[in-house]
């Protein structure tokens, strides 16, 4: 059995993540969901969940809230104005940039030590 309490003698391997880009949905949810569309979700969800158990009474509905949240946000961002999709954009991009710089020095030398 591997003693858990030895990886304090090693020290912990700190990786820092390739800066990804949100895709355009994501970013128009980011800035609308909580003062534009989350009552208008929340009853879609109810609608959805109360008419599928009406429907089907002893079965779990194959759409969680979060699948409903998505189909929602994704329709209305295609249907937006050029204004508010640059804006979306100028989202991604900051949310990109402001991640974590790469690691240097003595963290960087280790990180390269233990991959080797």
């Amino acid at each position: 059995m591997r003693n858990v309490a030895s990886n304090s003698a090693h020290g912990i391997l700190k990786l820092k993540a390739k800066p990804k880009m949100l895709q355009s949905w994501q970013a128009y949810h980011a800035l609308t969901y909580e003062m534009k569309w989350k009552p208008v979700i929340q009853e879609r969800w109810t609608a959805y969940h109360e008419g599928w158990a009406l429907e089907h009474p002893d079965e779990k509905p194959p759409k969680c809230r979060f699948q409903i949240m998505v189909e929602f946000m994704k329709e209305k961002y295609t249907g937006e104005t050029p204004e508010i999709r640059a804006e979306c954009e100028e989202y991604q991009k900051n949310c990109r940039d402001e991640t974590p710089a790469p690691l240097a020095g003595k963290e960087a030398t280790r990180n390269v030590n233990f991959q080797s």
